[in-house]
Parts: C-alpha cells; sequence; structure tokens
C-alpha cells in the first residue's frame, strides 16, 4: 500500500442512509426530486438493516452505524455538521467497531442495491 486513504464525500448519502427520509416522508426541494419515493423504497432495507445494528450496538443511530461502515471499510468520511446535534451524531460514529459479520451483511445488502441511484 502507499499510504493511500480514500475520502467518503457524502458518506450519508444527503442524509438517506439516516434513516430521517421514508418513502412516505421525502426530503424536500432538490432532494425530493433527486431522492424519489420509489429510491427510498428501495433502500429502506438497507437503512432497516443500519437500525437493527445500530440497536446492537446500544441504541446507535443508522446514520452512525453507517459512518462506522465507512471507516471499517478503511475510508475517511466528511459528514457535513450543520449544528451541535448533528456534531454529536457524528461523534457517536467513533470509538467502536462493526463485527465482520455485520460488516459483511452490511455489504452484501447494498451492492444487492446498486446502481442505488442515477442522479441528473
Amino acid at each position: 500500500s502507499m499510504g493511500i486513504t480514500i475520502i467518503a464525500y457524502s458518506p450519508l448519502e444527503q442524509g438517506m442512509l439516516t434513516g430521517k427520509y421514508t418513502p412516505e416522508n421525502p426530503p424536500p426541494g432538490i432532494r425530493g426530486r433527486r431522492y424519489t419515493s420509489a429510491w427510498l423504497s428501495r433502500i429502506q432495507p438497507l437503512v432497516d438493516l443500519l437500525r437493527e445494528i445500530g440497536q446492537a450496538h446500544g441504541g446507535k443511530t443508522p446514520g452512525q452505524v453507517a459512518l462506522n461502515w465507512t471507516i471499517c471499510k478503511g475510508t475517511f468520511p466528511i459528514p457535513g455538521a450543520r449544528n451541535a446535534r448533528q456534531a454529536q451524531e457524528i461523534l457517536g460514529a467513533i470509538g467502536w467497531r462493526l463485527s465482520p459479520d455485520e460488516i459483511t451483511q452490511l455489504d452484501g445488502l447494498s451492492q444487492s442495491l446498486s446502481p442505488v441511484h442515477t442522479p441528473s
């Protein structure tokens, strides 16, 4: 290895992997046009798995699990924090590790969803 670290830009897919949005509650504005209800329906099993794994780690959120997953994959995520609550959420993604089995589950499910979306 050449000591290169991959930076994960938008590791939470603009908030779509936090569980905040659902097919019934899509994001407003431009993001709502990009991330349709159909697309949100497709990724729901992945968000559910993130939530389930988070529960097994003492109540971590789907977003915290998603960030930890990117770290376990050897990337350096740069999620955007607009306020103290979001910064606190990001901090909850570090200091613990997903198990190899959990990483395998997430990898398998995410690969079955690819390509996740095609932004216009």
